[in-house]
């Protein structure tokens, strides 16, 4: 299991804090993590629809506004991150709200994955 960075040097873990710390003061964390939320859930759009076409996924991915997003990503070009950080907050918003059933359904959809699977997957989490 990952150490969280608990075995880093006094002076790294002291100034991971106090930059964590000031992101919380300064008000950019959130915005760090909804804007890493976003990268991530682009990365695995772009993934299940390589997949899908590939058929190595079951069903296409479902309609809405996520992969469109992804689509426009130049992978080549820039990391997912750089990219949700270019996004309009709009889209952003629409990627987090969406995210959680647009993820349902593909899941959902993965009628070839058994149950045993389904489950090992959910409890690596």
């Amino acid at each position: 299991m990952p150490d969280a960075g608990l075995s880093l040097s006094p002076d790294a873990m002291r100034l991971r804090a106090l930059e964590t710390l000031a992101s919380l003061v300064g008000g950019t964390f959130w915005e760090k993590m909804r804007i890493e939320a976003a990268a991530r859930i682009l990365v695995t759009a772009r993934r299940v629809a390589l997949l899908a076409e590939a058929d190595q996924l079951e069903g296409p991915p479902p309609d809405g506004a996520i992969l469109p997003i992804a689509a426009r990503w130049d992978a080549a070009a820039m990391t997912a991150n750089e990219y949700a950080e270019t996004l309009e907050t709009a889209e952003v918003v629409a990627i987090l709200a969406e995210a959680p059933a647009w993820a349902e359904a593909v899941w959902a959809s993965q009628g070839k994955l058994s149950e045993a699977e389904k489950s090992r997957l959910l409890h690596r989490l």
